[in-house]
């Protein structure tokens, strides 16, 4: 099961997110469901870096794969890019109607810190 945890600051903007595990809805390179979850993720990400002057740092684990990770320093100190929570909010969005499809296999959790 693909884990994800998406984290808020205490004005409910997100300030980063984490991804872990395996979807295992299929066989790897067949799997839609991780598919699904990495496009959203990763395209996300590359729009930040792309489209924004957001100060980010990024995490993955090359080797064994299944784990991804997100951190926004400035957002969680509470200035947040109006142009990063739309593309987060957008993610996040796609990520819920995954979730709504495909439950046995991933699992979303927000946290506020």
């Amino acid at each position: 099961m693909i884990r994800v945890n998406v984290f808020r600051n205490k004005t409910g903007d997100i300030y980063g997110f984490r991804l872990k595990g395996h979807a295992d809805f299929a066989e790897e390179g067949s799997d839609i469901v991780c598919s699904a979850v990495s496009v959203l993720t990763i395209n996300t990400i590359n729009c930040i870096e792309l489209f924004t002057s957001e100060n980010f740092e990024c995490e993955t684990d090359e080797k064994k794969g299944g784990y991804l990770s997100l951190n926004l320093p400035d957002t969680r100190q509470g200035k947040a890019n109006c142009d990063v929570q739309l593309l987060l909010k957008a993610m996040l969005n796609g990520l819920n109607d995954i979730e709504k499809e495909y439950g046995c296999y991933i699992s979303i959790n927000e946290e506020v810190h």
